[in-house]
């Protein structure tokens, strides 16, 4: 067998879950961080159903994406991507069964014109541009970094073996 073992009490083959890939794990996390981006600008999310469908349909596509190695521009390129589209879907998708921050006035009515001022100035605009660009940039960034460095994380992790302290080689029981 080379050292390769089934999980105990699982009818899991030899390596199902040590091959198991971590890629999917990018749609949910990259929709949770564009959602904390654009609700922190001043945004308006829609409804928990929609955020739970895009954070499975980008998981898929991370998941098909995720089965060959991209160099880290290119994770930075769809992460970038991945956060433009959200932005576009929760723009579309927003309702007044979803939420945003107090003290942002996105569900609050449009303000009556006023002669010689323009409609957006009036209306005192519901979120900042700039600040959601630079949001929903940042949440990409965090994305690249977490996907490309999460094996050295996992690796960590499964070293100190959830306990704390660092494991001998072939120790299982630590």
């Amino acid at each position: 067998m080379g050292g390769v073992r089934a999980v105990a009490g699982t009818d899991a083959p030899p390596g199902a879950v040590r091959g198991t890939s971590l890629a999917w794990l990018a749609g949910p996390l990259s929709t949770g961080l564009g959602l904390a981006a654009h609700v922190a600008a001043g945004g308006q999310a829609p409804g928990i159903l929609i955020v739970a469908a895009l954070a499975a349909l980008l998981g898929m596509v991370a998941a098909m994406a995720g089965r060959r190695p991209l160099p880290g521009w290119a994770v930075l390129v769809a992460a970038g991507l991945a956060q433009q589209l959200l932005h576009l879907a929760f723009a579309s998708f927003s309702t007044a069964s979803g939420f945003s921050l107090p003290g942002h006035h996105s569900a609050s009515p449009p303000a009556p014109p006023v002669p010689g001022v323009s409609a957006p100035e009036a209306s005192g605009a519901s979120h900042s541009l700039h600040l959601m660009l630079h949001l929903h940039m940042a949440a990409a960034l965090v994305v690249m970094v977490t996907v490309t460095q999460w094996r050295k994380v996992v690796s960590v992790v499964q070293r100190r073996g959830g306990s704390g302290r660092e494991r001998a080689p072939g120790n299982t029981d630590a």
